[in-house]
């Protein structure tokens, strides 16, 4: 039975999706048809999206794609299609576009509609006009994304078309430095770099990615470009448009931290206590090639951001063992964020890495080769993805390119030490194990705080923190990246963030709050969250004692605050009265400060320091330092 003919007697949504991984099959419009129709049935309740695509080339045939996308990715999705060509029309405050308010844009672009010059060989261009041909590219790129920032506040997402052909030198193409192939190469970087630089919630899509993995001539159809301005192929179709909505997925479903796999038949071939050190498959000579490069795609996964666990069903030592001896295991015990490897049932298990990593259950990617567990883990572990090991042992290495929740959109220092951090994690928890009581442990972390105001540097980050942080949030509000870069550039808001580093290492940027309303009597603190990493550490207390103290010397004399709650954040419903506010209304605290005495007794030492404006909060030439 091929892979349509599974996917359409398919009685769940899971079901479904693992008929269609780990390589997606070539589908027909007619079959993608029918596919989308029984999604449709089987997951009545989906996200809503509103997404709008611009263009300076034909794009309704991709419209099944679309369809097919957003329902295999639980996305109701509501598609506005500006007019052929019109992108920068589409940026004026009348337009479909801004009446839509998309929470996503795409531009489907091609380089010749940024600069004419781009449509003849740049070989056969003397060096000043090619420089100037392709620095007006770049410009004529950013100049349209400034127009369309101020009229769309969501995501936008570049593309631009491949070309159709081979270089203009063939097969000597890769010799030369100045062909087309490395000039573009070189002027893509330099349009991510400046999106990256000066553009909030915007994202550089390289479509090349998909010609290299399809292949040129499997992306485009020359037919249909010449009859129809529209360049490619049904397979072509369903690979881009499967990477449009990736984007969309990241931004609208909840972000993937950990991916969680299983030991035996999933890192390595056969089961360790059986076969032991020298049975296992893992090596150079298939199968245990296949483990290997497994293992290798693993940690490229881990180099976006994702922590490594293990659940597994096995014997603690044998599993230590390999990890630590075999001369072929690439994963070792420190890329390991946690691990339960004991003969528990594994809901049981994943729910043990749940509270050790203090993250929620749909923070989980679970891999696994055996169908039983992951049925079972299915229906006992709600919010838990679920991938099985593809019974085509071949296709291993590649079985989680597909899920689309573990795609990035950005990557912070935070996002790449975030094993080490957890590593960090688990030396301090020692340690607070060994101390005589909580007083003791917190001064040997010799705690040092860095607050920062209004710091445009951070943005990423904040927005990121807002967007994932669940337990320690009072109101779970999520903004994006123009909605913090707003706040700065308000002189009545600000954004403050901090980060803590003690004798173990730095945490990064893990906590922030947005204040309002701070040039008057009374300011409201708009949101308060923290990363679960530092939590216990009475950091918290600490970093909102400055920012009140702060508040207060620039004549703020009440603050307001709220707790929202969520299924999720149960841990912070005490917060406000913990640090002296009272409950005016049901979920709304209020703090005098005229009469508020900050905490002197919390060993952390602070530095406080400003953003791009002078906030009295802090400053930008000058910081204030003090210890608590």
């Amino acid at each position: 039975m091929n892979a349509f003919d599974r996917a359409m007697q398919a009685e769940t949504l899971h079901d479904l999706k693992d008929a269609l991984l780990p390589k997606r099959p070539s589908l027909s419009l007619l079959q993608i048809g029918q596919l989308t129709k029984k999604l449709l049935t089987l997951s009545p309740e989906r996200q809503p999206l509103r997404a709008a695509v611009l263009r300076t080339y034909t794009s309704e045939l991709l419209r099944p794609h679309w369809a097919f996308e957003a329902a295999l990715n639980g996305l109701d999705l509501k598609l506005y299609e500006g007019p052929y060509g019109a992108v920068v029309q589409e940026a004026q405050p009348t337009s479909s576009l801004v009446a839509h308010d998309p929470e996503i844009t795409y531009l489907l672009l091609r380089w010749e509609d940024l600069e004419p010059g781009l449509g003849q060989p740049l070989m056969g261009l003397p060096a000043e006009r090619r420089r100037e041909v392709l620095d007006g590219a770049v410009a004529s790129l950013l100049s349209m994304l400034g127009q369309l920032r101020q009229a769309v506040h969501g995501l936008i997402v570049v593309t631009l078309l491949p070309r159709m052909h081979s270089g203009e030198l063939g097969m000597f193409e890769s010799m030369a430095s100045e062909g087309d192939d490395a000039l573009l190469a070189r002027t893509k970087q330099d349009i991510a770099a400046a999106i990256q630089r000066d553009y909030t919630s915007t994202f550089f899509l390289d479509l090349d990615q998909v010609a290299q993995q399809i292949g040129r001539a499997n992306l485009f159809d020359p037919r249909m470009w010449f009859s129809s301005r529209f360049p490619f192929s049904e397979t072509g179709a369903a690979a881009v448009v499967k990477q449009l909505v990736k984007c969309a997925v990241v931004l609208k479903t909840p972000k993937a931290k950990v991916i969680v796999l299983d030991c035996d038949n999933t890192l390595w071939g056969g089961i360790i206590g059986e076969d032991g050190m020298t049975g296992i498959a893992l090596g150079p000579d298939y199968p245990g090639s296949v483990f290997v490069a497994f293992q290798r795609r693993l940690l490229d996964l881990q180099q976006r951001g994702f922590l490594l666990a293990l659940c597994s069903k096995n014997d603690h030592e044998a599993v230590l063992e390999v990890l630590r001896t075999h001369p072929h295991q690439v994963i070792r015990e420190e890329h390991l964020a946690a691990m339960q490897v004991n003969w528990n049932p594994k809901s049981e298990n994943l729910r043990a890495l749940a509270q050790e990593l203090n993250l929620g259950m749909d923070s989980f990617i679970f891999v696994d080769d055996s169908p039983h567990e992951c049925l079972i883990v299915r229906q006992q572990c709600e919010g838990v993805s679920v991938v099985q090991v593809p019974e085509r042992l071949h296709e291993l290495p590649w079985v989680l390119d597909d899920v689309a929740r573990l795609e990035i959109l950005s990557l912070t220092t935070e996002d790449r030490q975030r094993t080490e951090m957890y590593t960090q994690e688990r030396q301090r928890k020692a340690l607070a194990g060994s101390a005589q009581n909580l007083d003791e442990y917190l001064r040997s972390l010799q705690m040092a705080m860095q607050i920062g105001v209004d710091d445009p540097r951070s943005i990423t980050r904040i927005a990121q923190l807002t967007g994932k942080t669940n337990q320690f949030n009072v109101t779970t509000k999520r903004y994006t990246e123009d909605d913090i870069r707003s706040f700065m550039a308000d002189s009545a808001s600000h954004v403050a963030h901090f980060s803590l580093r003690d004798v173990f290492g730095d945490s990064g940027i893990v906590g922030v709050a947005i204040i309002r309303g701070a040039t008057g009597r009374q300011a409201e603190i708009d949101s308060f969250l923290m990363s679960c990493r530092v939590i216990g550490r009475s950091a918290e207390a600490v970093f909102l004692g400055h920012l009140l103290q702060r508040l207060r010397e620039r004549g703020v004399e009440s603050v307001r605050a709220a707790y929202v709650p969520t299924a999720k954040n149960r841990m912070v419903q005490h917060f406000w009265r913990d640090q002296g506010f009272t409950e005016v209304n049901p979920g709304t605290f209020e703090l005098d400060l005229t009469t508020w005495t900050m905490r002197e007794d919390l060993p952390i030492a602070v530095t406080m320091s400003g953003g791009t404006q002078d906030l009295t909060l802090a400053t930008a030439s000058q910081d204030t330092t003090g210890s608590r």
